[in-house]
């Protein structure tokens, strides 16, 4: 009779239901985008547009759009901040945001107005309809990095598509090795119903902001226009978590804090942000009681993150986010090709922090996951590390798009509610 290894068995396992619970929405060989008329010749000529060097790396879905993030890694690339209809095809081309006039750079590398994003990772969408982004304003950041614009907050009313605010980060905020990832609004009372564009900037917001390249949490408060960094040993990387074997590449990387997720509101109108080094495989959090207040003392932050658990080995994340309907944080596990989660009402074990999706194909290197306002949870995957650190094959698909409602995810595993 033949052995089984159940290792094995367990994999191809997790790789059926992959993809039969969530098959892709869109999926490209390469990104394109919805040119006009002969505008993509021209941009291939002149270099503004080289299919290889586009790398999509956040995602985030408001009503019948779905936002893709590129960072500007390399040169050729029009536009950072983009956006594709639902009902589009599964290889919808990507159109630039706010438009394609001000998504893009001019042809000699300069922004058209104050409304456009030169280089983001990610991007996060509020119950008040509105769009957070964080530009850090470079571009060719793997050859050379160049400072386009000053790194900067900008804040879209996804209604009208107009920019409600944009602040400019000062220098007393940020490094010279800082890399601004991943934003997280914390909306403080807010009611947002039947709230129309005149009443999106009222009431107390502030945002977290992850520094993912001078381990720091960048605190904005929007009602003062006001900004402060937060620094904290646990937001550097782990030295012994700095190794990562994706797509069959072996590579390094030592990045600390890289995204965040606010838990639920306590009584006391409080809430725990979770959040991670990229390159760690714990897990923390920390009050905004601590976070909201500029002048905390510096040995309360210092004392004020905590421990919540381990993942254990192979376990790194870049990406989290938390869904209030369930009470579960998930988040993107690169190494294993797959999303974990945790229900935060439950112990931090390895019993609770269950793999629940994994797929060397379909999920190759999970860069981003968010949870809509319905309950949906969506998945961006990128080949990161080929794109870094080896060749794409661009005859086969390599960027992916997955959602399917959380329970639908979670239903018969230990993330579950109690």
């Amino acid at each position: 009779m033949s052995q089984h290894n159940p290792v094995i068995l367990f994999i191809l396992l997790l790789a059926h239901q992959t993809a039969s619970l969530i098959p892709p929405k869109f999926q490209w060989k390469t990104i394109d985008f919805a040119w006009d008329g002969a505008q993509k010749e021209a941009a291939i000529s002149s270099g503004r547009f080289i299919a290889a060097n586009n790398m999509p790396t956040g995602l985030a879905r408001w009503k019948d759009k779905l936002f893709i993030t590129i960072p500007r890694w390399k040169t050729g690339i029009p536009s950072s901040l983009n956006y594709v209809y639902l009902n589009g095809s599964q290889q919808a081309p990507l159109n630039p945001y706010p438009s394609w006039e001000e998504g893009c750079l001019t042809d000699d590398g300069t922004v058209m107005s104050n409304r456009t994003v030169v280089s983001t990772f990610r991007v996060y969408v509020d119950k008040c309809d509105r769009l957070w982004v964080v530009d850090n304003g470079v571009a060719d950041m793997a050859a050379g990095v160049k400072q386009i614009t000053e790194p900067a907050l900008l804040i879209f009313d996804l209604k009208t598509d107009h920019l409600l605010t944009k602040h400019v980060f000062d220098e007393s905020v940020l490094r010279e090795s800082s890399v601004l990832t991943s934003v997280v609004a914390d909306l403080v009372g807010h009611d947002c119903t039947n709230c129309d564009a005149s009443c999106t900037m009222r009431g107390k917001t502030f945002a977290y902001i992850t520094d993912m390249g001078s381990n720091a949490i960048i605190v904005y408060d929007l009602e003062n226009n006001n900004a402060w960094r937060v620094e904290n040993p646990y937001f550097h990387f782990d030295p012994h978590a700095g190794v990562y074997k994706v797509g069959g590449i072996d590579f390094y990387w030592s990045d600390g804090v890289s995204s965040a997720a606010l838990g639920p509101p306590a009584e006391d109108g409080y809430s725990d942000l979770y959040l991670h080094p990229t390159s760690s495989t714990k897990q923390f959090k920390m009050s905004t009681r601590l976070l909201r207040n500029k002048d905390t003392p510096h040995a309360d932050i210092f004392n004020g993150v905590e421990i919540v658990g381990d993942r254990g080995p192979k376990s790194q994340v870049t990406a989290c986010d938390y869904d209030p309907k369930s009470n579960i944080l998930f988040y993107t596990q690169v190494c294993k090709n797959g999303l974990g989660c945790w229900n935060i009402d439950k112990s931090f074990t390895k019993a609770n922090t269950p793999v629940i999706l994994s797929d060397c194909n379909l999920m190759e290197f999970p860069n981003d996951v968010k949870v809509d306002h319905e309950g949906n949870v969506w998945i961006l995957s990128d080949r990161q590390s080929r794109f870094l650190y080896e060749t794409m094959d661009y005859n086969d698909v390599n960027f992916r798009v997955l959602t399917a409602p959380a329970d639908r995810l979670t239903q018969g595993t230990t993330c579950q509610g109690k």
